[in-house]
């Protein structure tokens, strides 16, 4: 698993191409944050050079720990974009070299990397910019196995930005019956938490549950210490 540091040396071609990009941490994102952290996000693995890249979508008010995974969709540094198509077998595929770049300290790593990121990321990042853009994106990884979270946690969190805030809490009510109550302390804390949003769900207070979720938004941006670049904007219900 690259260091930071290492991640900053292996990203700097990209950094100078795209000046309006910033690397923080683990994201490569561009500043400011408001409603979600949108970005390239590099995760940790296993072997030294290896990574687990995606296109990650972060709503920070929603409904789940800040330290659960976004909504996301996986970058692969490929050889030839596209060629085969993701999940495809081709014959003779094993003969020759892998289809996608693993090592990323490898001598041409950085190469494919600024092409992959080019044809991927750019489009990506320059297409879920607003708010509504952010929303589409959610539910669009709706339901997906890996590149989501619980469909009532989302549905819920969906619902909230739309100021229905009664279906919002029927479908974070039904996460929790589903889920039971939990015996570690880190998920003893999340349904004490999850407890406290829906009864400020149940209460209809449009002022009172904006207040709220600007907490757990607060509580997401810190988590991942991203507080400098974020920029509080008021929720769609906040504007109707």
């Amino acid at each position: 698993m690259a260091t930071l540091k290492q991640l900053r040396e292996i990203f700097a071609p990209i950094l100078v191409e795209h000046p309006d990009l910033v690397l923080r941490g683990r994201w490569l994102f561009h500043p400011p944050i408001e409603t979600a952290i949108i970005g390239l996000y590099i995760g940790r693995a296993a072997c030294a050079g290896s990574s687990d890249m995606a296109l990650s979508v972060i709503p920070l008010s929603r409904f789940a720990p800040p330290s659960a995974l976004g909504d996301r969709r996986g970058f692969e540094v490929e050889r030839v974009i596209g060629v085969p198509p993701p999940g495809r077998w081709v014959r003779g595929g094993d003969e020759g070299p892998p289809r996608i770049f693993q090592d990323m300290f490898a001598a041409e790593y950085q190469a494919h990397l600024v092409r992959n990121f080019n044809a991927k990321v750019s489009p990506f990042l320059n297409s879920v910019r607003e708010f509504a853009d952010v929303l589409s994106w959610v539910s669009s990884l709706r339901g997906s196995l890996f590149d989501s979270g619980p469909i009532d946690l989302i549905d819920g969190w969906l619902a909230a930005m739309r100021g229905d805030f009664a279906t919002a809490a029927d479908r974070l009510n039904a996460y929790i019956k589903r889920a039971g109550t939990p015996s570690s302390p880190l998920g003893i804390q999340e349904h004490q938490q999850r407890g406290v949003l829906l009864d400020a769900l149940q209460t209809g207070d449009r002022v009172g549950i904006a207040a709220f979720l600007h907490e757990m938004e607060e509580r997401t941006i810190t988590h991942h210490r991203l507080q400098r670049f974020w920029r509080r904007t008021p929720f769609p219900f906040e504007n109707a």
